[in-house]
């Protein structure tokens, strides 16, 4: 028995070993199964000025699509020559070659190999010199690629190069640089005050800074930084009167307890060259403070963000025991009960990083936050480093709070930069019970089936201004605008996939105004009751307002005898309107109404305040409704689950875009449009430019010559017959030019059309018009497209005529050849 006994034992040992000894194993294989993100890879390119640094470039993996890539510009001189300085950090550069294309991508005009590559500077970057041998037009950009063969492959790198005229692009480059290191120290930034047009602030904000700032806070306060990643100016805009200029760079300042706290910068600078000095026209900075929870921010009721807007990404669990947060590109989870923070995802590395892995040229949105703690979410835009570093696109992840580990579902690559991506992915992003994305991307509703590494288009042809989505992305409503069901509203739920269409009345439209909750909003309008005014912008009078439920229930229905609703807009709390009456082709506002959202949902378990240190000026917070219950943080770095790739490529179809029109201001794409006068309107309202979808400018802000006359025998003969039937206008141009609708501009808007050697067609009364063919400092020059006449019409008396008459204008771009 004694012997049974002891071999039963010793068997019992051995089982246990071994089931542990397999558990040790299968420990091992998940954690083998994890890991760190890679570290970025690819060389950083710049153009050199005569040792003045400038336009960084980061790498792509894939070609780009040329009219969708608008990182830089670059000027050139009559030489047409391009000195490149190339960072390559760890990777070995094997060669380089340039492709210059039109600025649509279409057509190329000149590719060389460089063959000699010059490593010999002390900063240890290869330079290269490029003399482009092509005639390029004056003031008309071009696309050029880089292309990098790295021991890793071939890598991408873009910028627009443009022929100009005494732009003193080095001037402007050493200016930026200049002032942001000045502002550094007080003694030295007290030379910038004459550059600035300062008034005073009760208010100290480091993350919205301008022109009109205190010198106090330009030269950042009490805050004592200093610059830890110098910046490369980048130009945005550049022409023989101004340039933009952008400014990335990071800085480190000491708190109270003496931890460094990191913040993003990024000034925008719009200047002017003078004979005696370089004019400062504009100037704005933002700053964002790098998220470390080992720097006390936990507070008695919520988190300390620091110095940021207050536009904080947020979203929480049923309980609002868990939140997940976004700052500078990285996400971030809190779970109040134990303090816990995990850094959900980061491309910025925790030491020895550069600008290849902190650039902030992606952004996140939340999906949803499980109970349990678990958080799906989308990356989109350029990707810094990881598996997918090099290329633009969307990855849609998971993370599992309880293993700290985050899994992509999907990635789907684009060959388009991020600030055209997040305009479409900002929109729409939604992943149901089946594993399947939704997407909004050029106009088209995009079924993306995550299991199976396919898709769909669910619809084409979307108007962006006709389209919107519930609070949380389940459901989604457009208006068909082509089609047997054209005026039609239809509306999806996106976990059934099951649609609806609302159906207007005789003599009715119905317009797509937005959600409340997971309710649509939609107006009715009658005929006759859409009215543009003399500027040419449309406003629709809304007789009537329904808030209907998926399955056609109306929840709410609002109206007012004797008023039309204008101006509807929609937030999270509320929706605002006008109420107006018809008075000839406008509306006249008589009063404001709004309907308030009384929903109560997990959002009002947590908050964003704005409060103010001495130190810091105006910082974020984020407020709980319970107090936090751990003052010490215990702080997690997820890892990333290894796995096979699921890679869905999506061919989107842009030529649905047709006609549109780019803004941009500020250093960046500020807007689209199909209406080329209100994209000129903004464009001036934001002192910016525009342009088309081929990147040609249509409009410059501040370039435009002091007098100019055209040779009417240069301008078309449709032009010169001063027709505005744009039909016909079109039909006489034929392939050679696109006709441009500028009415609601001012004559001085339209000058610059003059300026860029494109004659101006203007009604002067119900059968009349001219065509302006120049200007100076106090007359217009007409033509009369009877007589074929040109005579003089003073410059006050052109605006009033041309006002009078509804300031219809109507000129045209030259197609590219």
């Amino acid at each position: 028995m004694l012997k049974v006994l002891k071999r039963f034992l010793i068997l019992l040992i051995i089982f246990i070993l071994g089931v542990a000894g397999t558990v040790f194993l299968m420990n091992n294989e998940t954690t083998d199964d994890r890991s760190d993100m890679n570290n970025p890879t690819l060389p950083e390119v710049m153009v050199d000025f005569s040792g003045t640094l400038a336009n960084r470039m980061y790498g792509y993996r894939q070609p780009m699509e040329a009219d969708f890539v608008r990182d830089s510009v670059t000027p050139l001189d009559t030489t047409k020559k391009l000195t490149l300085a190339i960072n390559p950090y760890d990777e070995k550069v094997k060669s380089l070659s340039y492709e210059v294309r039109t600025s649509d991508g279409t057509k190329i005009v000149e590719n060389r190999k460089i063959k000699d590559l010059d490593s010999s500077g002390s900063d240890g970057y290869i330079r290269a010199q490029i003399e482009i041998n092509s005639g390029l037009l004056m003031n008309q950009e071009y696309s050029m690629q880089l292309t990098v063969d790295t021991n890793d492959g071939e890598a991408y790198y873009y910028t627009r190069v443009v022929s100009r005229s005494s732009t003193n692009t080095q001037a402007y480059v050493k200016f930026a640089s200049d002032f942001a290191q000045m502002c550094m120290d007080k003694t030295s930034a007290d030379n910038l005050a004459a550059y600035l047009e300062s008034a005073e602030s009760a208010t100290t904000n480091f993350a919205s800074v301008s022109i009109k700032s205190p010198l106090s806070v330009i030269s950042w306060g009490n805050l004592n930084p200093q610059i830890t990643k110098k910046g490369i100016p980048v130009i945005k805009e550049i022409n023989e009167t101004t340039a933009s200029i952008s400014l990335e760079y990071e800085i480190c300042a000491a708190n109270e307890n003496g931890g460094a706290e990191y913040y993003n910068v990024t000034d925008f600078y719009r200047l002017r060259y003078s004979e005696d000095r370089i004019r400062l026209l504009d100037f704005e900075r933002s700053a964002g403070q790098v998220f470390d929870p080992k720097q006390s921010v936990i507070t008695d009721d919520g988190l300390l963000l620091g110095v940021r807007n207050k536009n904080v990404t947020y979203l929480t669990n049923t309980e609002g025991s868990v939140t997940a947060f976004v700052q500078e590109g990285a996400l971030w989870t809190y779970t109040q009960n134990n303090g816990k923070f995990a850094q959900v995802f980061d491309f910025r590395k925790a030491a020895k990083g550069d600008f290849r892995d902190s650039r902030t040229e992606h952004d996140i949105k939340l999906l949803s936050v499980e109970d349990d703690g678990d958080v799906n979410f989308m990356v989109y835009g350029y990707m810094n480093r990881g598996s997918h570093e090099g290329y633009c696109g969307a990855g849609i992840y998971h993370y599992n709070h309880d293993q700290n580990v985050v899994e992509e579902k999907v990635f789907i690559p684009t060959t388009e930069s991020f600030e055209f991506l997040k305009s479409d992915l900002g929109t729409l992003s939604y992943v149901n019970k089946k594993n399947q994305l939704f997407l909004l991307l050029s106009g088209s509703l995009y079924q993306i089936n995550i299991d199976d590494s396919d898709y769909k288009v669910l619809a084409e042809n979307i108007d962006s201004n006709q389209f919107a989505v519930s609070e949380t992305n389940a459901h989604a409503a457009w208006r068909i605008v082509d089609g047997e069901q054209t005026g039609q509203i239809e509306y999806i739920d996106f976990d059934s996939l099951k649609t609806r269409n609302d159906t207007p009345d005789a003599s009715q439209q119905l317009r797509v105004l937005g959600f409340m909750n997971e309710d649509l909003i939609y107006g009715n309008v009658l005929d006759g009751d859409s009215l543009t005014d003399e500027n040419g912008h449309t406003v629709d009078g809304i007789t009537s307002i329904k808030i209907e439920d998926f399955d056609g229930n109306i929840k709410k229905e609002y109206h007012q005898d004797g008023y039309y609703i204008t101006e509807v807009t929609v937030g999270s709390s509320m929706m605002e309107f006008n109420l107006s009456e018809k008075n000839g082709n406008v509306y006249t506002v008589k009063n404001k109404d709004n309907i308030m959202n009384n929903k109560k949902t997990s959002a009002d378990l947590v908050s964003v305040e704005q409060t103010s240190t001495t130190r810091q000026g105006v910082i974020v917070k984020l407020v709980f409704t319970d107090k936090p219950e751990a003052d010490e943080p215990l702080i997690l770095t997820a890892k990333i689950k290894n796995g096979s790739e699921n890679i869905v490529q999506v061919e989107v179809d842009k030529s649905q875009l047709g006609n549109v029109y780019y803004v941009y201001a500020r250093g960046g794409l500020d807007s689209v449009w199909t209406d080329p006068a209100q994209a000129v309107l903004q464009a001036d309202s934001r002192t910016g430019v525009v342009l088309n979808r081929a990147q040609q400018y249509v409009w410059e802000r501040g370039n435009i010559k002091t007098q100019l006359t055209l040779n009417t025998e240069d301008v078309p003969e449709i032009i010169r017959s001063g027709s505005w039937d744009k039909d016909k206008l079109q039909e006489g141009l034929g392939d050679s030019g696109t006709v441009i609708d500028l009415t609601g501009c001012s004559l001085e808007n339209v000058l610059y059309e003059i300026s860029a050697q494109r004659a101006v067609i203007a009604k002067t009364g119900a059968d009349t018009s001219v065509v302006i063919v120049g200007y100076d400092a106090y007359n217009t020059w007409l033509l009369d497209p009877a007589t074929g006449e040109v005579s003089p019409y003073g410059m006050n008396d052109s605006t009033a005529l041309f006002q009078q008459a509804g300031n219809v204008f109507i000129s045209y771009l030259d197609n590219q050849k």
